[in-house]
């Protein structure tokens, strides 16, 4: 339940979670002039722009994810077994591609050496 603060002409300029000095009007979180604030101040990204950051943030995720789960099996915390069949193919399957793109890079060094 927000408390608003209003300039002089009436608009809302904060809204906080608790009264304070200057933002004393309580409103419903679901009171349109809220809802307008809300979106001036943080306006939503594009349907675009914002599918393409979750799928962004989804790739990094994942990274971390095989890292966590290659940090478990490192420590004896869990067997690759414990895993169901399919993660553990798709685990298999996605350090064999990254061996290759390894390889791949490794033979496409302009130092010369392999």
């Amino acid at each position: 339940m927000p408390f608003v603060e209003r300039d002089p002409s009436g608009e809302i300029v904060a809204v906080a979670a608790v009264a304070t000095a200057t933002a004393t009007e309580w409103l419903d979180a679901a009171d349109p002039a809220v809802a307008a604030f809300t979106r001036r101040v943080a306006p939503a990204p594009a349907p675009n722009e914002a599918l393409a950051a979750l799928v962004s943030s989804d790739l990094g995720l994942v990274r971390v994810l095989e890292d966590l789960i290659d940090t478990l099996l490192a420590k004896d915390v869990i067997r690759f077994t414990d895993l169901p069949i399919p993660a553990q193919n798709r685990l298999l399957q996605r350090r064999s591609l990254r061996e290759s793109l390894s390889a791949v890079s490794l033979l496409d060094d302009d130092s010369g050496l392999l």
